[in-house]
């Protein structure tokens, strides 16, 4: 994969268990999205929900969950994309800033994940019916057994952990080849 970068903790949510999370990914003909989550740490210190069959659930950030904003580059709406280690996934769009919340259609996600004792490996493939230019937010919610939970974005905007501020959508993903095989209603 390609396209590396490392998420940074918030500064208000600082943890002992995850030393770093780096995110990598590409996107191919079609839409297709792959991304990578790699969590280093003490990952036996990590609430990983259990592995259920895939399907679109809400509510996902409140526990490990690992997230993608994307919004087309000149644009003002975004989609929020959350996946969790347990293979449930969510997909919505927005039409300004938190404002204009629906589900958008898209097909299930692949969600793998692996985890050692000292990582954990989330894959993700999915398909994106935007095909132009993105501007991307790669996030990640880490909820220890404790209950204590840290929240990792590319950048934070000052304040309390908001993925998504217009300044966590800070890498810009190329335009894709070819037409999306997917429904573009969002």
């Amino acid at each position: 994969m390609d396209n590396i970068a490392s998420l940074v903790c918030h500064p208000d949510t600082p943890t002992d268990t995850v030393t770093g999370i780096v995110v990598s990914g590409t996107r191919a003909t079609g839409g297709f999205i792959t991304v990578r989550y790699h969590v280093k740490g003490t990952i036996g210190h990590i609430a990983l929900p259990a592995e259920m069959e895939p399907g679109r659930a809400d509510g996902l950030w409140q526990t490990t969950c690992f997230e993608l904003f994307t919004r087309d580059v000149g644009d003002i709406a975004y989609r929020e994309y959350n996946f969790s280690p347990s293979r449930l996934w969510a997909a919505y769009g927005f039409a300004d800033y938190r404002k204009g919340m629906h589900p958008i259609d898209i097909w299930a996600p692949r969600i793998e994940a692996l985890h050692k004792s000292d990582e954990l490996v989330v894959d993700v493939t999915f398909v994106s019916p935007r095909l132009g230019p993105q501007m991307i937010g790669a996030c990640a919610v880490i909820e220890e057994k404790d209950g204590h939970k840290s929240f990792w974005a590319l950048t934070h905007p000052p304040g309390k952990p908001d993925f998504h501020h217009p300044s966590c959508l800070a890498y810009e993903l190329p335009a894709s080849d070819g037409p999306a095989t997917a429904d573009a209603n969002s």
